[in-house]
């Protein structure tokens, strides 16, 4: 071989395959049938109406529905997309983290996730910081303003 590649049972890693490149160059001009609709399913053409190849299709109400589903419901467990986060709490916070999950389903009629619930909390927390810094004060943070 004159390439400076050693001779041997592997392939030139550098060489393209212009059999693939057209496989992939095909693949991505057909539509995909996958994309928003249900497994399994297969596209209906549209007859007897005045559509032409170049008109956008519109969205059928299923996958209308599937893009608008509530985040509960649109993810694939409790954690996704969610990093980890380490809680240090006192016996007291956390006894009171509980009586808010029992109330909270309650409201709700149906289980929630400790992980939703303290989402939930601190996020509702950053609407009201003006009670989040009473909280500190009574705690002795009055002793540390200005």
């Amino acid at each position: 071989m004159t390439d400076g590649m050693k001779s041997g049972a592997g392939s030139d890693p550098f060489a393209t395959d212009t059999d693939d490149d057209e496989k992939q160059s095909k693949e991505s001009e057909e539509p995909n049938e996958d994309v928003g609709g249900t497994a399994g399913s297969s596209p209906q053409p549209n007859v007897g109406t005045d559509s032409s190849p170049d008109q956008e299709l519109q969205p059928t109400s299923t996958e209308e529905s599937v893009e608008d589903l509530p985040y509960i419901f649109d993810r694939s467990s409790v954690k996704s997309e969610r990093k980890a986060t380490q809680y240090f709490l006192r016996e007291e916070t956390q006894a009171t983290e509980k009586d808010a999950l029992r109330a909270v389903e309650q409201e709700l009629g149906s289980d929630v996730s400790l992980i939703d619930l303290r989402e939930a909390l601190v996020r509702v927390g950053a609407e009201h910081l003006d009670e989040v810094a009473d909280e500190l004060r009574e705690w002795g943070y009055r002793f540390r303003e200005e």
